[in-house]
């Protein structure tokens, strides 16, 4: 599929797997980061799920996170070619409480640096 094709609601880790300059970041609302998204740890179940469906997770500080951005890495910068919003398609009451108890955590570790800083 040519990128520009690429539609925030369909675009499936299969799409992108060919493309060796695209990249996937998540900004992580709980510990202020972005982590960049190997494509291939999504793995052959979920190749065909579109990416706005499948819950991502930060392994610092718990927080799923709310949104994707898909770019391009060019040699000296990189183009932003779409954000994609992240609407699980399985999220649940335990998600939620476990969304706002790693959010409260992250904002007490935020607090607590700030003290100390």
């Amino acid at each position: 599929m040519d990128r520009r094709a690429w539609k925030a609601e369909t675009l499936t880790a299969r799409d992108a797997v060919p493309h060796r300059d695209v990249t996937l970041s998540i900004y992580c609302p709980g510990c202020h980061m972005i982590r960049e998204l190997n494509v291939w740890t999504i793995g052959a179940r979920l190749a065909d799920d579109p990416l706005r469906e499948l819950r991502f997770r930060c392994r610092r500080c718990g927080v799923f996170p709310s949104e994707m951005q898909v770019g391009v890495r060019n040699s000296t910068s990189g183009e932003h070619l779409l954000t994609i919003p992240l609407s699980p398609r399985c999220w649940d009451d335990g998600h939620r409480k476990d969304q706002a108890d790693a959010l409260r955590r992250a904002e007490q570790r935020r607090s607590i640096q700030t003290r100390n800083h």
